[in-house]
């Protein structure tokens, strides 16, 4: 391998990270074997049972570029926190905290030193194979043969996984804060994985790569074959109607400070000082629930193109999005824009008359092409010259609960800049913020009570070899002391409606809230 992870779209660190691993990174190993040994969740719940740290990324509707793979793993080599302007890392061995201005610079100097060694302990094991000419069909040459390939065809084989919060803004634009913080969580943490378990559903194979050694891929295989504790979920519970999905409900605010906070953004719309602005509230609900069943009934009862599980000491973040942030696959950089919302139907009847409806609506239609622009002109400032290109305009998209017009966007990575620059351009996505993005999110400031947390920021990984995916964290549950939090936005525009923009946060908040509430009753059954 042979990828330049730095590009000039970053600042240069006055001090760079110094990486040090818990474990050393031996010569790199893949293990293959048939898929019948289990789902992703019931082994994500065997490797993941007694550790701080793990992850489970799953596609669970989509086309089959977004559902080929799921990926999951444990026992990270490094994590990376931070939050309000102090950056804690933590080996294993003990904890390094210094101020930090960057934090993704931090972030693309410690996956550029993580590279090398990467890349030495995967030359090790090819080297091997390429000396080993009279190995037999189940050799080294084989074993080895089997690494390049997986190398060449798997779109993540380790490094950074975790989230970037929507607080993170304040690193990368001088964002105001709230001195409200309900969540308390990081802004932004990362978890540096060099080994990982990998589903290809398309050849029904689960891949086991790791750059720790045999010795540690066998430890994860006996995590991998040891008995399970996941107990059926049955899904033949009623839907939850609206008032039980809201009884136990508490909100940042109320539906009359709602509406007044819309009537405000609408001010500042009027004054010029913006084009939309994405008002946004939080739901928070008692969860006694374990966070795997919440996560498998919101994959049952809402399933979306990006499903994540990402665990923590203290807390854990779950959710099922239907948003690409941004994805930059052998330099090529796609995200899809989502904007314009409906219910769904009641029935196939009413399902076709909401679509057209949304289709017709002028309001909902420009919205949309404004965050397209602005998707556009974000790929534009890290894409090659020319590159940038539009698809369908506003394809219809349903989902359990509502529905969304949604345009992809795609470019070619300029050969000048990195994955690390194009999630800074991009990031919090502009369907979440408003537009222009710097005044909205300046606006947000004053017009929300409480810092959002990790919502409307995002959720995903940077692989060692500079590839990068992940989803905007919306439909999403944080879950830490008891309580889930789950927040939900509306775009608001200058003819928007109060009352309107307040049920579309309820709408979109439904699927979540209903899985955490339907976990909780199948657990007192």
């Amino acid at each position: 391998m042979n990828v330049t992870l730095k590009g000039p779209g970053l600042p240069i660190l006055p001090l760079l990270p110094t990486l040090s691993l818990k474990h050393k990174l031996e010569e790199a190993v893949a293990l293959s074997f048939s898929a019948d040994l289990g789902t992703p969740v019931a082994i994500f719940e065997k490797i993941a049972r007694e550790q701080q740290y793990a992850f489970l990324f799953e596609a669970t509707e989509g086309d089959s570029r977004l559902a080929r793979y799921s990926f999951l793993s444990c026992d990270p080599c490094l994590t990376i926190a931070f939050k309000d302007g102090l950056l804690v890392q933590n080996d294993g061995q003990g904890r390094n905290e210094t101020p930090v201005v960057d934090p993704l610079a931090y972030l693309q100097a410690t996956l550029a030193q993580f590279q090398s060694l990467a890349e030495a302990a995967i030359a090790r094991a090819l080297k091997k194979g390429d000396s080993a000419p009279h190995a037999g069909p189940n050799g080294a040459n084989d074993q080895h043969s089997e690494l390049a390939k997986f190398l060449e065809e798997l779109p993540f084989i380790g490094g950074l996984v975790g989230y970037m919060g929507y607080g993170a803004n304040r690193y990368m634009a001088a964002i105001p804060q709230q001195s409200k913080d309900p969540t308390a969580v990081p802004d932004g943490y990362y978890a540096l994985y060099d080994s990982v378990i990998v589903f290809d559903h398309q050849f029904r194979r689960i891949i086991l790569l790791s750059l720790r050694g045999r010795a540690h891929a066998e430890q994860l295989l006996e995590l991998l074959l040891a008995g399970g504790q996941l107990k059926p979920l049955k899904l033949d519970l009623q839907p939850l109607t609206q008032a039980e999905i809201f009884e136990n409900v508490t909100t940042s605010v109320s539906r009359e400070k709602f509406i007044d906070t819309v009537e405000a953004a609408k001010e500042y719309l009027r004054e010029g000082q913006a084009f939309q602005i994405v008002v946004s509230q939080r739901f928070s609900v008692p969860a006694a629930a374990p966070p795997i069943n919440i996560y498998r009934m919101l994959q049952a009862t809402n399933p979306s193109p990006y499903a994540y599980f990402l665990k923590y000491p203290d807390f854990v973040y779950l959710g099922s999005s239907p948003e690409t942030f941004v994805q930059c696959q052998k330099k090529k950089l796609m995200l899809r824009a989502i904007a314009g919302t409906r219910k769904r139907g009641l029935n196939a009847e009413e399902d076709l008359s909401l679509g057209a409806e949304l289709r017709a609506d002028e309001k909902e239609m420009a919205e949309h092409r404004m965050l397209v622009d602005l998707g556009r002109n974000d790929l534009g400032r890290v894409a090659q010259p020319g590159t940038v290109k539009v698809g369908e305009l506003a394809c219809l998209s349903k989902y359990t609960h509502v529905m969304h017009l949604e345009t992809e966007i795609t470019a070619s990575l300029d050969p000048s800049e990195s994955a690390f620059s194009a999630f800074q351009s991009c990031f919090p996505a502009g369907t979440v913020s408003g537009a222009p993005k710097v005044r909205a999110m300046q606006l947000l400031a004053q017009l929300e009570p409480e810092r959002r947390g990790i919502y409307s920021g995002a959720v995903g990984y940077f692989d060692l070899r500079g590839h990068m995916d992940g989803a905007i964290a919306i439909r999403s549950a944080l879950i830490k002391d008891g309580t889930a939090y789950a927040n939900a936005g509306a775009g608001i525009v200058y003819d928007s409606q109060p009352e309107a923009e307040y049920e579309e946060t309820r709408n979109k908040a439904k699927g979540v809230l209903q899985a955490i509430l339907l976990a909780e009753k199948e657990g007192s059954r």
